[in-house]
C-alpha cells in the first residue's frame, strides 16, 4: 500500500466522537414552542424518539451535532426534541401518534402537521427533508396570483417571498422591486422583510440587512441576525463552487470576516477545502486543510478525527481519479503524520 496511504489510514483509525455546533434544540414545552413559531413565522421541527431507540441515538450524536445541519436548521425551524414515551408528553402523542422511531415532523403555527418521515436521516438527507417541509408549507401559486394582478401590499408581497424561498425559487426581483418602492426601509416591516431576503452575500439585500444590524438585533434577536449572515454567506459559497468561480469565493469570506468575525477563520478553510474538493485542486485543498488544523482544531482530537473522516469522504469520491487522488495523498501525508501525533501525545 502507499505509505500516504497507510498514514491516513492509521490515523482515520483512531476512534472520537465528533463534536460540532449544529441544532438548536428549543428547551421550553410544546405551547411555548408553538408561540415562539407564530412569533418568529417559523415551522417546528421535532424528533419525535425514543430513549431505547438506536437510530435515534444515532441521529442524536451524529446528524443533530452537525454543523451543516445546525445552519439550516435554525435558521428555518424552532426544533424540539420529544421523548415519546414520557408521561408529560402524553397530551402531544395523543394529537401526533408514531408508529415508529424516529418519526420527523414538521408542524407549523396551528398545529398542521406540514411533513413527516419515519427513520433515521443522514445530514444531507434531513436537509432534504427539511427543504421539502418548507416548500409543502407555503406554495406559491395563489401568491404569484395576487402579485401578478397588482397586489403590493407589504404583506402579500412578504408572504410571496418567503414562499419563493422556500420553493427553491429566485425572489430577487420581486424583493428589490419591493424595496425600491419603500421610503423607510428601517421600518420593523421591512427589517423583518431584509432579514427574510438577505439570503446571499453577494447582493444588494445582503448589505442593506448587514448595514442595519443593530436594529434588525434589538427587533430580533443577535442570533436570528448572525444565522442569516452565516447562512447567506454559505449559499454563496455554494455559488462560488457551483459557477467556478474563486472571486464569489472570496468574496463570500470577506463578507464573513466584517460581518460575523467570529466564524470567518473556520469558513474560509472549509469553504476553501469544499471549492479545492469540487475542482479538483489537490494542492487548495491540502493548503486549507493543513492551516484549519493548525489554526482552528488543534488539540481538538473530536474535530480533528471529523477532519480526517472528511479527507477520506474526499477520497472515497474521488477513487476514478488516480492523479488527483494520488496528488491528495501526497499533500496529506504530512499532515495526517501531524495530527497523528497531537492526537497520541
Amino acid at each position: 500500500m502507499n505509505k500516504p496511504l497507510v498514514v491516513l489510514s492509521l490515523f482515520l483509525a483512531v476512534s472520537f466522537t465528533a463534536a460540532a455546533q449544529g441544532i438548536d434544540f428549543f428547551k421550553g414545552t410544546w405551547e411555548e414552542a408553538l408561540e415562539q413559531a407564530r412569533t418568529q413565522d417559523k415551522l417546528i421541527f421535532v424528533d419525535a424518539y425514543a430513549t431505547w431507540c438506536g437510530p435515534c441515538k444515532m441521529m442524536a450524536s451524529k446528524v443533530f451535532p452537525e454543523e451543516k445541519a445546525g445552519a439550516f436548521f435554525n435558521r428555518h425551524f424552532i426544533s424540539l426534541k420529544i421523548d415519546m414515551e414520557a408521561p408529560e408528553n402524553e397530551t402531544f402523542r395523543s394529537k401526533y401518534p408514531v408508529s415508529a422511531f424516529p418519526t420527523l415532523f414538521f408542524i407549523n403555527a396551528e398545529g398542521t402537521v406540514v411533513h413527516s418521515v419515519k427513520g433515521a436521516q443522514d445530514v444531507d438527507k434531513l436537509i432534504g427533508v427539511g427543504e421539502k417541509a418548507l416548500a409543502l408549507s407555503e406554495p406559491t401559486g395563489d401568491y404569484a396570483e395576487q402579485y401578478a394582478a397588482g397586489n403590493r401590499e407589504p404583506e402579500l408581497v412578504y408572504k410571496y417571498v418567503r414562499a419563493m424561498i422556500r420553493n427553491g425559487e429566485s425572489h430577487l426581483k420581486v424583493a428589490n422591486d419591493y424595496l425600491r418602492s419603500q421610503q423607510d426601509l428601517n421600518s420593523e416591516q421591512n427589517l423583518q422583510f431584509l432579514l427574510l431576503a438577505a439570503t446571499e452575500a453577494d447582493s444588494r439585500l445582503f448589505d442593506m440587512m448587514a448595514e442595519r444590524k443593530e436594529a434588525i438585533v434589538r427587533l430580533t434577536s443577535e442570533e436570528s441576525y448572525y444565522s442569516a449572515v452565516l447562512s447567506a454567506c454559505k449559499a454563496t459559497a455554494k455559488k462560488a463552487i457551483e459557477f467556478s468561480s474563486l472571486d464569489l469565493l472570496k468574496e463570500a469570506q470577506e463578507k464573513l470576516a466584517r460581518f460575523y468575525a467570529e466564524k470567518a477563520s473556520s469558513f474560509q478553510y472549509t469553504s476553501t477545502m469544499e471549492y479545492a474538493s469540487a475542482h479538483r485542486d489537490a494542492a487548495m485543498y491540502a493548503s486549507a486543510a493543513k492551516a484549519y488544523a493548525k489554526d482552528i482544531i488543534k488539540g481538538d482530537a473530536a474535530q480533528l478525527n471529523t477532519l480526517a473522516t472528511d479527507i477520506a469522504q474526499v477520497l472515497a469520491k474521488r477513487k476514478h481519479l488516480w492523479t488527483w487522488r494520488n496528488m491528495l495523498l501526497r499533500k496529506l501525508s504530512r499532515l495526517t503524520a501531524t495530527l497523528i501525533g497531537i492526537i497520541t501525545h
